[in-house]
């Protein structure tokens, strides 16, 4: 090759390096690269979580133990009659006494209202029955006592009391049922009430012991006026006070 051909050559090569790197873009700045990060220090362990140790008592062995049931409830007082001048509790206050001379008992008439007992005695029964007059309309409810202590009279001996035609009773006690129950003079044995249309309580004082009431073993009706201090049909009994 021509020594002039040979320069021209290689000046265009150079010519053309010379418009490459002028037409090429300019290389991106790089940004800095971060600073590595600081060590971080390592935490110091956890303490161990204490241990709670629950000492469980030591069962005893199981022993059969007889408990004694609770005393009964003491029984609340029950409404009490005045004292009559006779020293009989009023059987029922502001009753009027009624009946007729040879009845077999005594009839204290008013509306239906608190009976109580003639005396201390111990009850044989109060309870629905022991009376003739149950027809309808008829309360039948009886009661009869055996007194604390008899009564002489005239040769012979009071010793029970009975009343028929409470419309209600304070203690139901059923014959023959024990023990039987106690109850005190002028104590309330329950409400009067009506036999044959009319509203009454019958009374009955009985003697020697004899209870099936046969004639003769029982005051009439004006012999019992005079032991409770000598009442007059029409009569009205004490009221209560108040």
């Amino acid at each position: 090759m021509h020594p002039l051909e040979k320069t021209l050559q290689v000046s265009t090569v150079l010519l053309a390096l010379l418009a490459g790197c002028a037409t090429a873009p300019a290389p991106e700045p790089r940004a800095p690269e971060p600073a590595p990060a600081a060590p971080v220090a390592a935490l110091p362990p956890a303490p161990p979580a204490p241990v709670r140790v629950v000492a469980w008592p030591i069962q005893a062995p199981l022993v059969a133990v007889r408990v004694a049931p609770p005393p009964p409830a003491p029984e609340l007082p029950r409404p009490h009659s005045d004292t009559l001048p006779s020293g009989f509790s009023n059987p029922m206050p502001g009753g009027v006494v009624a009946g007729y001379q040879a009845d077999t008992g005594l009839d204290i008439a008013g509306s239906p209202r608190p009976v109580y007992a003639l005396a201390a005695g111990t009850l044989d029964y109060s309870e629905p029955g022991h009376t003739l007059w149950t027809g309808r309309g008829d309360t039948a409810n009886c009661v009869r006592f055996q007194l604390d202590e008899p009564i002489p009279y005239q040769g012979h001996t009071i010793t029970h009391v009975y009343y028929a035609h409470l419309s209600r009773l304070s203690t139901l006690q059923h014959e023959g049922e024990a023990p039987r129950r106690h109850v005190e003079a002028g104590e309330m044995l329950g409400v009067s009430g009506v036999a044959r249309h009319s509203p009454h309580l019958h009374i009955g004082l009985l003697l020697d012991g004899e209870v099936e009431q046969y004639w003769g073993t029982f005051l009439l009706a004006d012999e019992i006026r005079r032991v409770l201090g000598g009442y007059r049909n029409g009569d009205r009994l004490p009221r209560p006070p108040g």
